[in-house]
C-alpha cells in the first residue's frame, strides 16, 4: 500500500547553482501527480530557506510570500555590476578609501522604510516579458520603485583587505538584497556587488528546522514524508473553531458562519475532528482549504 502524501510545507535549504523551480520539478519527480510550489524565488547564486508547498498547501503560496525574511548577505566594495551580484558583468570599478566604522554606518542608515528599484536582472514582468529579458536583449526598461521596510541590519563584518562586507538583514516581502547592496554601495560611492546571499528565514520557516536538498534526496520514501510540516501544525498557534453537523455542512458548502473570532485564518474542525483552515473577516468565516 503507498503512504499518503499529506498536505503540507518541505522546509528545503536551497543549494547553490540551481534554481527555485528546479527544486519544485526535483519534488514533482519524488511526488508525481500532486500539485508542488515554492514561496518566494531565490536567485541561482542564493542558498537556504525556500518553503517547497505540497498539495493543497500550494493555497497557501500568498500567505506565505506576504512574510517577512532575514538574510546574510556578503557583498564586495569597489566593483559594480549590470546584475548586482558577481555573476554579471562588471560596469564599474573604483578604489576603497572608507574605514570599518565608516561603512557600518553607512549601512545602517538603510534601516526603515524607503523605495527601491529592483534590479533590471529580475523576473518582474513588463508587458508581458520578463525584466530580465530585455536587459539580455541590451533593451532599457525602467521598473517603478517599490515600497520596502528594513528593519534591522545585524552582525555587520568588515574585512578591508578582501574589499567585503557581510551581514544580517531582516526585511519585509519584496525587498530585493541585490538591489540593497547596490545603493549601498552607491551610498558608499566606491560601488559594491552581491557576491554571496543565504535566506535565514521566512516566516516561521528557519534555517536551522530546514533540510539540505540533497540530504532529502538521500533519504527513505517514508522519511521524506516525514519532513512533510502538514497544514494543521504549520497553523498550530492559530485560533481553534470546533463546528458540528448542520453548521460544518453550511461552511463546507461556502455558505459564510457568524463568529467573534479575530480576523485571520483558522483551524476549523468538525466534532473534534481536523478539517482544513477558514478565513474569517469581519466576524465571518469562509472555508478556505478543506482536506
Amino acid at each position: 500500500m503507498v503512504p499518503q502524501i499529506k498536505n503540507g510545507i518541505l522546509n528545503i535549504d536551497k543549494p547553490q547553482g540551481i534554481t527555485s523551480h528546479d527544486v519544485v520539478d526535483i519534488v514533482r519527480k519524488i511526488f508525481p501527480g500532486i500539485k508542488v510550489g515554492h514561496t518566494g524565488t531565490l536567485d541561482p547564486i542564493a542558498t537556504g530557506v525556500l518553503p517547497i508547498c505540497i498539495g493543497k498547501a500550494t493555497k497557501l503560496s500568498d500567505e506565505l510570500l506576504s512574510e517577512n525574511k532575514v538574510y546574510k548577505v556578503k557583498m564586495l566594495l569597489g566593483v559594480e555590476t549590470d546584475t548586482y551580484d558577481i555573476t554579471g558583468k562588471i560596469v564599474f570599478a573604483n578604489t576603497l578609501n572608507e574605514d570599518e566604522i565608516y561603512i557600518k554606518e553607512r549601512i545602517k542608515r538603510f534601516i526603515g522604510k524607503s523605495s527601491q528599484i529592483p534590479p533590471i536582472y529580475s523576473a518582474i514582468k513588463i508587458k508581458g516579458k520578463k525584466a530580465y529579458e530585455y536587459a539580455r536583449n541590451g533593451e532599457n526598461v525602467s521598473l517603478k520603485p517599490r515600497e520596502i521596510e528594513i528593519f534591522n541590519i545585524d552582525d555587520i563584518d568588515v574585512n578591508l583587505r578582501k574589499r567585503q562586507v557581510s551581514f544580517v538583514v531582516s526585511c519585509t516581502k519584496g525587498t530585493y538584497i541585490r538591489s540593497l547592496v547596490h545603493d549601498i554601495g552607491i551610498k558608499l560611492g566606491c560601488g559594491a556587488t552581491m557576491i554571496e546571499l543565504k535566506r535565514l528565514k521566512t516566516g516561521d520557516f528557519d534555517i536551522n528546522d530546514s533540510i539540505d536538498l540533497y540530504e532529502f534526496l538521500n533519504l527513505e520514501y517514508l522519511d521524506m514524508l516525514d519532513k512533510i510540516v502538514s497544514i494543521e501544525e504549520l497553523y498550530k498557534d492559530s485560533k481553534k473553531i470546533n463546528l458540528k453537523d448542520k453548521v460544518y455542512d453550511k461552511f463546507l458548502n461556502g455558505i459564510a458562519i457568524k463568529t467573534d473570532v479575530p480576523n485571520g485564518i483558522v483551524r476549523v474542525y468538525e466534532n473534534l475532528r481536523y478539517k482544513g483552515l477558514g478565513k474569517v473577516n469581519d466576524n465571518l468565516l469562509k472555508r478556505f482549504i478543506i482536506e
